[in-house]
């Protein structure tokens, strides 16, 4: 149901999906209301269903890719680049989902599924930063991994790129060298 998720997408970049009722949503997508209904059960239901779709796309698939790439430090900036095309892309869902979820407290399991993903993901690449040798003196895997949790955040993308205007290329050069802080030249 393309035409649902589309819509919902729309009114969550216009900031509106908090305050949407189903109805809107139905008028929205050109679709009956029983139709939302019948296929998603709920708002929420709506909103997991366009976080799925999120979770598939291309840019999804790069961070996933990223975590995949055998030499660590190209790894962390294949993630950092990723994840600022994944935010730049479909930032202001992630943004809306948590804004969401003080309204639809089900809604917390959603995001609590996709932080734990995410920091998995960091503490792997920290410890593959630990084993080739490349933390700097002082960091241990848990302080590598959540200042990487940290750079990859969409509250960090957001703050740069649209609180402080930053293009994105200024914002993944930002990102790129604040990892740096981490890191020990090669042995």
């Amino acid at each position: 149901m393309e035409r649902v998720l589309n819509a919902a997408a729309e009114l969550v970049a216009e900031d509106r999906f908090h305050t949407a009722t189903i109805d809107d949503l139905a008028q929205r997508a050109g679709v009956a209301r029983a139709t939302v209904f019948g296929r998603f059960g709920s708002k929420l239901g709506v909103l997991e269903a366009l976080s799925l779709r999120c979770a598939g796309g291309p840019e999804m698939r790069a961070l996933r890719e990223a975590q995949a790439v055998e030499d660590p430090v190209a790894a962390v900036d294949a993630l950092l680049l990723a994840g600022c095309d994944l935010w730049e892309k479909e930032g202001y869902i992630m943004v809306q989902l948590k804004a969401i979820v003080v309204l639809e407290p089900d809604a917390s399991k959603i995001i609590d599924a996709q932080y734990d993903d995410q920091r998995r993901g960091m503490q792997g690449l920290a410890r593959g930063l630990q084993r080739a040798g490349r933390l700097r003196e002082g960091w241990s895997v848990p302080r590598a991994a959540a200042a990487l949790h940290a750079l990859t955040s969409v509250e960090t993308f957001m703050l740069l790129r649209r609180d402080h205007g930053q293009p994105l290329a200024k914002v993944k050069q930002t990102i790129i060298e604040l990892s740096r802080t981490m890191l020990s030249e090669p042995h």
